[in-house]
């Protein structure tokens, strides 16, 4: 195995064919001789304390991370060039500027920020969580429907005997019975 002597490289980079682009390389570093940017370039190189705080600047945990995830990063970048994202996403920040103008996006922040808010509603999904299987068999129209019809019949009904129709029905009880003990809840979760 015989090594490539430094002229035979130089012969070989010097055949007719890479001449033409050789001459433009010598013509550009010429060039930039006579501007004074190849002492500018090689007194930089020649800087340690340069060249450390160049590479500080280029290798920071950021710039590696981005590196490190461009395939993820093109891939979103080809999803927000989609027209039918860019409408969406310009009505998302519409809509979020107009939460933010009245209030309510600081206010969810408070609200986000205080533990002790989001363990109480935390709780309170979980309760009514565990309460979904009961109120499933609520039929919210049949009940709005017998609402509206007492109301209607109940105009003409005194109110000690709306009081008495609602210490002595059991369905009144039941109901009462059932909004009193969710707001019992509801008063112990915020409490907490």
């Amino acid at each position: 195995m015989t090594s490539e002597s430094s002229e035979d490289k130089l012969a070989s980079l010097i055949s007719m064919e890479n001449l033409d682009a050789v001459s433009k390389l010598v013509s550009i570093a010429k060039r930039l001789n006579e501007l004074g940017l190849l002492d500018l370039v090689n007194d930089l190189l020649s800087d340690e304390e340069f060249l450390r705080e160049v590479f500080n600047q280029l290798l920071t945990t950021d710039n590696v991370v981005l590196l490190a995830n461009m395939e993820n990063l093109v891939k979103l970048l080809a999803k927000l060039s989609d027209r039918k994202m860019v409408e969406q996403l310009t009505k998302l920040l519409t809509l979020l500027g107009m939460l933010s103008d009245s209030g309510l996006v600081d206010s969810m922040g408070a609200l986000l920020s205080n533990g002790d808010a989001i363990k109480a509603m935390q709780d309170l999904v979980a309760s009514i969580g565990d309460s979904l299987p009961l109120l499933s068999k609520v039929k919210l129209s049949e009940a709005v429907k017998a609402a509206v019809e007492s109301v209607k019949a109940g105009e003409s009904v005194s109110v000690v005997a709306l009081l008495r129709k609602l210490m002595t029905d059991p369905n009144v009880k039941r109901g009462l019975l059932f909004i009193v003990g969710f707001l019992e809840g509801v008063g112990k979760q915020l409490s907490q």
